[in-house]
Order: structure tokens, then C-alpha cells, then sequence
């Protein structure tokens, strides 16, 4: 076995192991909303959030197929989890953009440091004589609870008197307050809490310029970090992170409804749940539709992939926005297929603590992420196919 399947096989073991821990900790994670101290450790250690992180700072650097194969499994044991360690995952990729200096100090000498970010620019900057300053607050940034820093989004000039642009700065634990107002309909074991900074210093090496970045496809830290996984577009790269969530997900409700007809007579029935042709039909409809998802993930990872590569099967507008709209549709299909199967579970299923409706709040939930939009997606990939320019979106 090479080295590269052998490491493979051994993340694989480790996702079913902390998956099964998530899993039994997960109802207690949705009541404190917010997952153990102990079990995002595990992630960690394990190496299930540093996939994507560069080698150079002790991170596994595996490929975009590898990622989401893992990441899958951690989720058909719970969503939540899953969400906690794709999103900081996905951080630890992106962490490899920026600077070299700024890269020296999330990991120089802590390859597990961890960053939360918020990419909303909801922050207020101003300049003055000891640097650039950064104040608000910030909703939604997963995995705050872990991160020694967090990257938060601004609008405003990068120098005094200069053209407003969209930035990304990074703020150390010192100066941010985490607010603990996290409490969902869905995704609550995840603990994504505001955050509040007022008028932190943040210097030079700590800003970056998230829109140039964006716009023109490259990146400060894309010639320290040389590996195909750094050379694709932001937003491509970045939000396949939430595929293996949706399709893990789905997976794990497919097979927790087939052990649930199984073991269900329902009420005034003189059949099991799983002698219902209705039943059957809507189990292998659903599996179909599950089936579709896991194909079409592996497509975009390896679609990204081979773009980093160097390969050109698609042109970088394309690929932008075919993935865009193949996420969204991840996440309508996951949100679809779990509402589903959930009305079909019957009324105990409500019950605070079954893991049914936990899988269904929680992937309704994800399908509210902005980069999982199904709407402007398709309006947008649409446009395209059409022959029409897109219109200003993440993509």
C-alpha cells in the first residue's frame, strides 16, 4: 500500500472513531450548544482538521478528494461535529494564502492552532498614528471557541485616504470577545457565537486583502505553499468544505430511517414500518438520490484538483461557478431528502435527543449558508450558460 493510501486508510479509521464518540456526545453537544472541549482536541490530534493544512507547518496537505472521503464518514455520525471539523479544516487551507509572516504566527510553533473567521464585513476601521484599528461584531464564527485568533471581515481603505476594499484581519484572543448568544433551531452542538472587538490594533502583517485575492485569483502565500491543493479559485476551493457535511449527513439519516423501520410497527398497523411498500420505495428513492450526491462531490474534488494540477477542463469563470451551483445542490438535496425521510419516522422522532430530528434540524440549518445559495447559484451558472456575464456573487 503507498504511503498516500496508507495515511488515507488510517484518517478513514480516525473519523469512525471520533465519529462514534460524536455521536454519543452529540445530544448533550446540542443542549450546551457546543461541542467538547475533549472531542475538538481529538480532531485535532487525529489530524481530521489539519488535511488541509500545508506540510511545511505540520499539516497533511491530502488532495480535495482525499479531504471530502474523510470528512464524509465524521458526518454520518454527526452533523454538528462534522461542521466543527470541516470549517476549521477549511481555515487551516486558507491559512496557507496569506503572508509567510502571518503564516509563522498561526503556526510557527503550534501546528494545532486553530482560527475561527467571519467573512461578513461587518467591522468599522479607522486609521490613526500607531496603525490600523478594528472594531464590531461579528455573527457565526464556528469553532471560536478553539481558535487562539480570528479572522474577521472589513470594508474600508488598507491605507488612510485610500479606496475602500473588502479586507480580512486577524485579531489574536486577547483582543476579541467571544458573546454567547449561539442558540439555533440547527447546527447548535457547533457553538458558532459572535464575536466582539473593540478598537483593536491590528498590525500590517495581520491584514489581507481578502477582495484582491478574490478578484484576481492569487495570493501571497500560494508561492511558499506550491502544492495543487493552494493553486485553485477562493471560493471553490474554500466552500467544498460543506459538501462532505451535506452528503455524510444524508447518509447517516438514510441509514438511521432503515434501522428505525426496521424495529417500528406504527400506530393502528399490522405491518412493520419496513413491510410498507410506501416505505420501501421511499428508502430506495432516497438512497438513489444520497447515491447522486456522494458522485457529484467526488466530481468537484476532482475537479478542483486537477485545476491545481494544471490541468484546464474547465476555464477558472467555469469552475467557479459549476461548483458553485453543484454545493448549492448538495445542500437542497440534503435538506430534501432528511425532511423526507423525517415525516415518515413518526411522532416520537420529535422528541428532544432522537438523533432523527437532530440530522433534520441541523441540515436545514446548513442549507441557509450563504455559499450553499441555490437561487443565485443556478441564476448565476444559468447567466453563464446562457452566454450572459454573471452577477457579482461568492462564487
Amino acid at each position: 500500500m503507498s504511503d498516500s493510501r496508507s495515511q488515507l486508510a488510517g484518517l478513514i479509521e480516525a473519523a469512525h472513531r471520533i465519529g462514534e464518540r460524536a455521536a454519543t456526545e452529540a445530544d448533550s453537544a446540542d443542549r450546551n450548544r457546543r461541542l467538547s472541549d475533549e472531542l475538538v482536541t481529538d480532531l485535532a490530534h487525529a489530524g481530521l482538521i489539519g488535511m488541509l493544512q500545508p506540510r511545511r507547518w505540520g499539516g497533511l496537505e491530502v488532495s480535495f478528494p482525499d479531504f471530502v472521503r474523510v470528512s464524509q464518514v465524521l458526518a454520518r455520525y454527526d452533523v454538528a461535529t462534522s461542521w466543527v471539523q470541516v470549517l476549521l479544516g477549511c481555515h487551516h487551507w486558507w491559512g496557507a494564502l496569506v503572508g509567510e509572516e502571518l503564516q509563522r504566527e498561526l503556526w510557527g510553533d503550534n501546528p494545532h492552532r486553530l482560527f475561527a473567521d467571519v467573512f461578513a464585513p461587518m467591522g468599522d476601521l479607522r486609521h490613526a498614528s500607531d496603525g490600523l484599528h478594528l472594531s464590531g461584531r461579528w455573527m457565526f464564527a464556528s469553532g471560536v471557541h478553539w481558535s487562539d485568533f480570528v479572522a474577521l471581515g472589513a470594508n474600508g481603505p488598507l491605507t488612510p485616504g485610500g479606496e475602500p476594499e473588502y479586507l480580512m484581519l486577524f485579531v489574536p484572543k486577547a483582543d476579541f470577545r467571544v458573546v454567547e448568544d449561539w442558540d439555533t433551531v440547527g447546527l447548535r452542538g457547533t457553538g458558532s457565537c459572535s464575536v466582539e472587538v473593540t478598537d483593536a490594533v491590528i498590525p500590517p502583517q495581520r491584514v489581507v486583502r481578502m477582495g484582491q485575492m478574490m478578484a484576481t485569483g492569487t495570493a501571497p502565500g500560494q508561492a511558499l505553499n506550491p502544492g495543487p491543493i493552494y493553486q485553485v479559485p477562493f471560493a471553490a476551493g474554500l466552500s467544498i468544505a460543506l459538501a462532505p457535511t451535506n452528503v455524510g449527513g444524508a447518509q447517516g439519516m438514510l441509514a438511521a430511517f432503515g434501522e428505525r423501520m426496521r424495529a417500528r410497527t406504527p400506530l393502528f398497523s399490522a405491518q412493520r414500518q419496513d413491510a410498507l411498500v410506501t416505505s420501501q420505495v421511499l428508502l430506495a428513492e432516497s438512497a438513489v438520490r444520497v447515491d447522486a450526491m456522494e458522485q457529484l462531490m467526488y466530481r468537484y474534488a476532482d475537479a478542483l484538483q486537477a485545476y491545481g494540477n494544471g490541468g484546464r477542463e474547465m476555464d477558472t469563470l467555469e469552475l467557479r461557478l459549476r461548483s458553485f451551483a453543484w454545493r448549492a445542490w448538495l445542500g437542497r438535496e440534503a435538506r430534501d431528502i432528511v425532511t423526507q425521510l423525517f415525516t415518515h419516522t413518526g411522532a416520537t422522532a420529535i422528541y428532544g435527543g432522537n438523533a432523527l430530528q437532530r440530522r433534520w434540524r441541523d441540515l436545514h440549518a446548513m442549507a441557509q449558508h450563504v455559499v450553499l445559495n441555490h437561487e443565485t447559484a443556478s441564476r448565476n451558472f444559468g447567466r453563464y450558460l446562457a452566454g450572459q456575464d454573471p452577477e457579482p456573487a461568492l462564487y
